[in-house]
């Protein structure tokens, strides 16, 4: 009688041929198929460089104009944070705009002299100028300011109140942003 074992070596020899017989090819195609999954080190260094090229070209097509909007950001704040001084301090502050690439925050109604920033503690006074260059604002303010009263009421620099809402364009290379002023409420968004 013939063992499991011989039985088993005999299975893996191939005949005299050279052929193996039909169990055993069978045996061989299926532990073929169930080898364990991977990726091969030329898959992965092709998706690699193929995420690479997409990256080369998708990373110059972001806007451009993330100075603007940052501007557009920062100048929004200023003015919410000088009509809210206006309500704290119980007296006419607001901002002046010095030219068209600087403005500075005032308080006591006097255009010349600006408040104090709360952050560094100095004069309040913005210029765009280095990581903001480039960038421009215009606005049709009476005497170039804009005021708020003790009660948050926007006025022009000739203490009218405004009529209507009034913008400021914020220009820059990529685009352009608008800060909205309200009439009566003051309130203050941008687009």
């Amino acid at each position: 009688m013939v063992s499991e074992k011989q039985t088993e070596s005999k299975r893996k020899m191939p005949n005299k041929k050279g052929q193996h017989s039909p169990e055993e090819r069978q045996r061989m195609v299926r532990s073929d198929r169930t080898r364990e999954g991977g990726f091969t080190l030329i898959e992965v260094v092709l998706v690699v460089i193929l995420v690479g090229i997409m990256a080369a070209v998708a990373i110059p097509r972001f806007p451009t104009f993330p100075k603007t909007g940052a501007v557009a950001t920062k100048l929004t704040r200023d003015i919410r944070y000088a009509k809210e001084l206006a309500d704290r301090v119980q007296t006419m502050c607001g901002v002046y705009f010095i030219d068209s690439s600087s403005y500075r925050v005032f308080q006591d109604n006097d255009t010349s002299t600006a408040a104090i920033d709360p952050i560094t503690g100095k004069g309040f006074v913005v210029t765009l100028s280095g990581k903001f260059s480039g960038v421009t604002l215009s606005q049709s303010f009476a005497g170039n300011t804009l005021k708020f009263n003790a009660l948050g009421t926007p006025l022009d620099g000739s203490d009218t109140p405004l009529a209507a809402a009034s913008t400021i364009t914020v220009s820059g290379t990529g685009g352009n942003r608008t800060v909205t002023v309200e009439p009566n409420t003051g309130k203050v968004s941008q687009s």
